[in-house]
C-alpha cells in the first residue's frame, strides 16, 4: 500500500506541478543555455554538449535528467546563433520529453558590450507509464495495461547583455502556456521568470579567474529562489565551484578543460530540505565539446605578424 501511494504522490505532483518547474542543475552556469535561448551565437564557435544528473540518489523513483545540446553561431561569426535541445526528464512513473529549435541575434552595443536576443520554440510531451504500476490488490486493472499521455507546443525568449568582464541575462519560458487550447499540456505549463547575473576577473599572476554569479528563478505560486556560485579557474584548464539554492541546497562543481575544446565536469549537491533523510544527495555529469575551431581577426593576425618581426628583430641585435 506504501508503494502505491508513492507512486499516486508521483502522478500527482508530476500533472499538477512538476511541469511547472525548470529543470535543476547545480552548475547553472554550464547550462546557460537551457535558461536562456539569447546564449545561442554569444561565442563565435560551435559546441555540442551532454548533461545528466540524477536527483536525490537513494530515494525510490527519483527524477532522472537527460539533456543534449548543439548550438553556435553562422560562419563562427558571433552575430547569427543556432541551436537544437532534446531533454528528458523521469520521475517515477511519468517522463517529460520535449524537442527544441533556438534561433539568437546579437549585436554590438559598443567595442566591448554586446546584446543577444534569442527564441526557442519546442514541443512537449508528458507521459505517465500506468502498466509499470505495482499495486496493492494485483487483480486491480484498473491502473495497468495503459498509457496517459499529453503534449504541449512551448516557447522560450531572452536576452543577453555582455562582455569580457561581465554578463547580465533574463529570459520566460513556457510563454504561450494556457494561450494554447488545443493541445492538452498546455493548460499545465506556467511561465517561468529567470535572470543570471556575473562577473569575470583575474589574477594573471597566480594564473587565476574567478567568476561570481547570482541566478533568481520564480514562476507562480512558487516564492522565488537564489541560486549562488562562485567558480575558480587555474591555467585556463582546471575549474572548481561552490554553490548554494536557497532553501533547498548546498554543491560543489569540479572540471577541466582539455587542449580547449572538451569541457568535462561532475557536481554534486545535497538538499537541506526536509526529504535530506531519505536522500544521499544528487549527481551531475557534464560533457562540453567545442566542435569548430576558432579563426583568428584581422586583428589578432595583424598582432601575430608584428610580434614575429618584433622577435625576428631582437634574434638580430643578438647576434650582431
Amino acid at each position: 500500500m506504501r508503494r502505491i501511494i508513492v507512486i499516486l504522490i508521483f502522478i500527482g505532483a508530476g500533472l499538477s506541478s512538476n511541469a511547472q518547474q525548470q529543470y535543476v542543475f547545480t552548475n547553472f552556469m554550464l547550462n546557460d543555455y537551457y535558461y536562456n535561448p539569447a546564449i545561442a551565437g554569444s561565442r563565435d564557435v560551435s559546441l555540442a554538449n551532454l548533461v545528466y544528473r540524477n536527483q536525490w540518489a537513494g530515494f525510490d523513483d527519483a527524477p532522472v535528467s537527460l539533456m543534449g545540446n548543439f548550438y553556435g553561431s553562422v560562419k563562427n561569426e558571433g552575430q547569427h546563433g543556432y541551436g537544437v535541445s532534446l531533454i528528458s526528464d523521469k520521475t517515477g512513473l511519468t517522463q517529460n520529453t520535449g524537442f527544441y529549435v533556438n534561433y539568437a541575434y546579437h549585436v554590438k552595443l559598443n567595442e566591448t558590450i554586446k546584446l543577444g536576443l534569442g527564441v526557442k520554440p519546442g514541443y512537449m510531451q508528458y507521459r505517465v507509464r500506468l502498466y509499470d504500476a505495482q499495486l496493492a490488490d494485483e487483480g486491480d486493472d484498473v491502473l495497468t495495461g495503459n498509457i496517459l499521455s499529453a503534449n504541449a507546443i512551448d516557447l522560450s525568449s531572452g536576452f543577453h547583455l555582455y562582455s569580457d568582464k561581465f554578463f547580465v541575462m533574463g529570459s520566460m519560458q513556457h510563454l504561450l502556456g494556457k494561450a494554447i487550447s488545443f493541445t492538452s499540456y498546455n493548460q499545465s505549463l506556467s511561465k517561468h521568470f529567470t535572470l543570471i547575473g556575473g562577473y569575470n576577473f583575474s589574477v594573471e599572476k597566480k594564473k587565476l579567474d574567478f567568476q561570481p554569479s547570482l541566478m533568481l528563478k520564480y514562476v507562480k505560486p512558487v516564492p522565488p529562489q537564489a541560486s549562488i556560485m562562485f567558480k575558480a579557474t587555474y591555467d585556463k584548464k582546471y575549474w572548481a565551484g561552490l554553490t548554494y539554492r536557497t532553501g533547498d541546497a548546498i554543491g560543489l562543481a569540479l572540471g577541466m578543460k582539455i587542449k580547449d575544446r572538451l569541457n568535462i565536469g561532475y557536481a554534486f549537491d545535497y538538499s537541506l530540505g526536509g526529504i535530506r533523510a531519505y536522500q544521499s544527495g544528487s549527481h551531475e555529469i557534464m560533457i562540453s565539446f567545442i566542435t569548430t575551431s576558432n579563426k583568428p581577426t584581422l586583428d589578432e593576425e595583424d598582432e601575430e605578424l608584428n610580434n614575429s618581426i618584433l622577435k625576428g628583430n631582437n634574434d638580430k641585435i643578438k647576434e650582431e
